[in-house]
């Protein structure tokens, strides 16, 4: 009878010892993960400041700020590549007007084409405007999530921290404790 106590305390053992490994296994992936989220947490609010960093170096050199040369360059490549796409978009909003207005219009075409001219000029957005432009608030928009995004990130590392003390504590019944002593 004794034998089939001891085998049968053995195997308790064993698998005691196979579920810690378990529990350490599983609590070792809870805290990579938990790492991970958090690094791109970081990752992620280090682009919103950059981002938020190069607009305002922007709109303060729109307004007369002085940076040095090259920075100078790629604000004024920048100012450009604005002027490329307001051109682009007014190019697009009067072709759309074209075709939305019928034919049977009473206006002349020249007319129509100066009209729309003084609706381009009207469009043309000033240095002083720029921090409000549609892209900007597009791009404000985006980022108003980026408390979500925290507090999400934080709900995950406490799921984490739930999950990590539940494995470790899982072999830890007294149960197994007072098995553990009898073996020693």
């Amino acid at each position: 009878m004794t034998g089939k106590l001891n085998i049968r305390d053995r195997a308790k053992s064993l698998w005691i010892k196979g579920m810690k490994a378990v529990g350490n296994t599983a609590a070792n992936i809870a805290n990579n993960t938990r790492y991970k989220v958090d690094e791109v947490t970081i990752q992620n609010r280090r682009r919103e400041v950059l981002n938020d960093l190069a607009h305002k170096t922007y709109a303060l050199w729109l307004k007369g700020e002085t940076f040095p040369e090259a920075m100078t360059k790629m604000l004024s490549e920048l100012k450009q590549l604005d002027e490329q796409l307001n051109d682009m978009r007014a190019e697009k909003y009067a072709s759309s007007n074209r075709m939305v207005r019928p034919v049977t219009e009473d206006i002349p075409a020249a007319a129509e084409d100066e009209e729309e001219m003084e609706e381009e000029e009207e469009e043309d957005v000033t240095p002083a405007e720029v921090p409000d432009s549609p892209v900007s608030n597009e791009i404000n928009e985006l980022f108003d999530g980026a408390a979500s995004v925290g507090k999400t990130a934080e709900k995950v590392n406490q799921s984490l921290d739930q999950l990590s003390d539940r494995i470790r504590n899982f072999p830890q019944s007294a149960e197994s404790t007072e098995n553990e002593k009898r073996q020693e």
